[in-house]
């Protein structure tokens, strides 16, 4: 038999003899959240810690309190009514970016899963060398390379994987944004529009603990969700995230510099204006022949706030933009800390 076969056979059989150990010591994540509703004020969500059902109302025009979660992996929301019977239908073109976000989300928790079991069985084996001789046999050293080769290429397939999940969740968010032709039958006699099918279903799947910031946005009869990290430094008071939600490349041009920014993606900027003081971008659409200018977004820099800007389309104004901005205080704790 090939040499690299027998190679690959042995981390088979070290894979699938630590397996059960392994899935043993994962106990879940811990994680503290915020929440914000990009759409409708969510009223009433509920999400299952252990054996416990919490519920919690996500406005709208700000985000939750944090939120301590540790549990399973996967985060679910659910509100159930009477219109869980009745669920409003998604369009193609959401089912589609659903379908996407959900392959994304499967080739991450795979290889992230590999990942850890690899990274564990290449400590074991290293460590277990290193006990019997100071020295790596040639054996050792191969299964070593072998296990490291294959976490690098794991290492590219995560941020693919990630860079995908994101794509695809503010995809969603842009097509939830632009204007949807009604369905038929959903106008009754009288012009009257039937009351709203939408109930408030979602779920997320974290890899790792940590601080972040949900942003729910609503999707036929449930709600998908983009998990922003919430690390220090990642958006930090005093910031702008831009959300380009509008179909076209952007440029964000301030007096000493220019961001590009590529549909369905954000980026973090500050404002160059000193603190307590305005100051004025530009904000241009990508255009045939260059760029147009689509908005002119005026924003004050507070130390102690941060905004999320929602770059949105305008029907029938193909250059024109529209903004939602949804700012955010740093909360105050007792004794004046965060």
């Amino acid at each position: 038999m090939n040499p690299r076969h027998l190679l690959g056979l042995g981390l088979f059989l070290l894979l699938q003899s630590g397996l059960a150990a392994q899935t043993a010591e994962k106990a879940g994540v811990s994680i503290r959240f915020r929440a914000l509703a990009f759409d409708d004020p969510i009223l009433g969500a509920s999400y299952l810690e252990g054996g416990t059902l919490r519920q919690l109302d996500i406005p709208n025009n700000a985000f939750t309190r944090e939120i301590r979660y540790q549990g399973a992996h996967t985060l679910r929301f659910i509100t159930i009514d009477e219109e869980t019977l009745n669920p409003k239908p998604l369009s193609p073109e959401i089912s589609a970016a659903t379908q996407r976000l959900r392959r994304a989300q499967a080739m991450t928790l795979q290889a992230s899963n590999e990942f850890d079991q690899i990274g564990r069985l290449r400590d074991t084996v290293s460590l277990q060398a290193g006990e019997k001789t100071q020295k790596l046999t040639r054996g050792d050293k191969e299964r070593i390379d072998a296990l490291n080769e294959r976490l690098q290429e794991l290492s590219v397939i995560l941020a693919a994987a990630s860079k995908e999940t994101e794509e695809a969740h503010l995809l969603i968010l842009r097509l939830e944004a632009s204007p949807q032709e009604p369905a038929k039958g959903d106008q009754k006699k009288g012009g009257k529009a039937p009351r709203p099918t939408s109930t408030p279903t979602a779920e997320y799947t974290f890899q790792k603990d940590g601080t972040y910031l949900l942003l729910f946005s609503s999707a036929g009869n449930g709600h998908q969700i983009l998990a922003l990290d919430d690390t220090e430094g990642a958006f930090p008071y005093g910031s702008f995230q831009f959300f380009n939600l509008t179909g076209k490349d952007v440029q964000l041009r301030y007096p000493d510099r220019k961001v590009t920014l590529k549909t369905n993606t954000r980026v973090v900027v500050k404002n160059p204006a000193p603190d307590h003081q305005y100051a004025l971008a530009e904000i241009h659409t990508k255009a045939d022949d260059g760029y147009d200018l689509g908005n002119l977004y005026r924003a004050l820099q507070q130390p102690a706030v941060r905004s999320l800007v929602f770059l949105l389309p305008i029907p029938d104004e193909p250059h024109a933009i529209r903004t939602k901005t949804i700012e955010d205080r740093r909360p105050v704790e007792v004794g004046g800390k965060r």
